[in-house]
């Protein structure tokens, strides 16, 4: 299996973490580190990874009319890891701004 480092960018995030008292709309970004076989594989799997912890998190409070995007920013095949969390670092998020 090849290793990948791959860049994920969550936009239109409706986010409330443990420590908000309220959600905030917010973009994020997020490395993922999966072993697969191709490049697709790869940024298939950072997505799986990434919806995954959202998930366990329960920090998503988007409605349903109102959708979130994951996007593969970047993904490179890597000859070793970073020394960093795997298969996720933690997300950097920023304050989305408001249209209008």
């Amino acid at each position: 299996m090849k290793k990948f480092a791959v860049i994920v960018h969550g936009q239109n995030f409706l986010i409330q973490d443990l420590e908000d008292k309220f959600a905030s709309l917010r973009e994020f970004y997020i490395h993922a580190y999966p072993e697969a076989e191709t490049v697709a594989e790869a940024e298939g799997l950072a997505l799986k990874l990434v919806n995954d912890l959202l998930k366990e998190r329960k920090m998503v409070r988007n409605a349903p009319e109102n959708v979130p995007t994951l996007l593969i920013d970047e993904c490179a095949e890597v000859s070793e890891w970073p020394e960093c969390t795997r298969p996720l670092s933690g997300f950097v998020f920023i304050e989305a701004a408001k249209k209008g």
